[in-house]
């Protein structure tokens, strides 16, 4: 779930040599992928051993994945509690969805003529088809991921690499957003929202652009009661000291 990095220009955005994953980024991914299929509900206790045993790996890299995804604001550490994973109250997603509209919108600002351009469009093109065969697929955590591609080569077309940066902060958290979210809603209408983004960001138009990203980032997930989603997910309240990885 953490984008690899990589050495990007202006002429070749967002293409250059992959790193090969390490097992920190193996359990990074791990746990934000079970968090946007519900398996690990927000507030739950990450237990490392089981973690460990679970992923066939030694404690030291699910300990440095944790301290990552604290950072990244993914995890909570609670003295006397252990590690948590962050919960999403309606303020939280708010707070996200808020910081995330102004980046992609500065996104746009900056190279509105590259995120135009055929090469951008073109990508954004194959991660909507991408999308579609996610959802025939009825695979949710495809579709959250390239949910997150799809607004990740946007800001990539912006060739500014701290704004970029910026953004993949919050990719983990929005993964897990747009997970949990499917549970709400189709997967088709996902699909059909950035279908809608896709047609309005070849417009000259910025004001339309503007509005169609703050409908599709705010009014699109802001209607989604992530709290409540998580209880319908495990079927009945969540049990007092539930563990992830038990």
């Amino acid at each position: 779930m953490v984008p690899a990095s990589t050495d990007e220009t202006p002429e070749n955005p967002g293409l250059g040599p992959l790193k090969a994953p390490t097992f920190v980024d193996h359990v990074v991914s791990a746990i934000v992928s079970r968090a946007a299929l519900g398996k690990i509900l927000p507030g739950s206790r990450i237990n490392e051993l089981g973690l460990a045993k679970e992923l066939g790996i030694s404690r030291a890299p699910i300990r440095e994945a944790l301290r990552m995804l604290v950072a990244l604001g993914v995890v909570e550490n609670t003295p006397y509690q252990g590690m948590r994973l962050a919960p999403l109250t309606p303020e939280r997603v708010r707070q996200i969805n808020r910081v995330r509209l102004e980046l992609e919108r500065l996104s746009l600002r900056e190279a509105p003529d590259l995120v135009r351009s055929e090469q951008v469009q073109s990508a954004l093109q194959d991660i909507l088809e991408d999308m579609k065969t996610a959802a025939r697929k009825e695979d949710r955590l495809a579709l959250a991921t390239l949910d997150a591609d799809f607004h990740e080569t946007l800001m990539r077309a912006s060739n500014n690499a701290v704004l970029l940066k910026l953004w993949q902060m919050l990719r983990p958290q929005l993964v897990i957003i747009f997970g949990l979210a499917t549970l709400k809603k189709s997967l088709r209408k996902v699909v059909d929202e950035h279908r809608t983004l896709l047609g309005g960001l070849s417009s000259l138009n910025a004001d339309k652009v503007a509005g169609l990203m703050e409908e599709h980032i705010l009014a699109d997930n802001l209607s989604i009661d992530f709290v409540h989603i998580e209880t319908a997910e495990s079927g009945a309240a969540r049990p007092k000291g539930r563990r992830a990885g038990d």
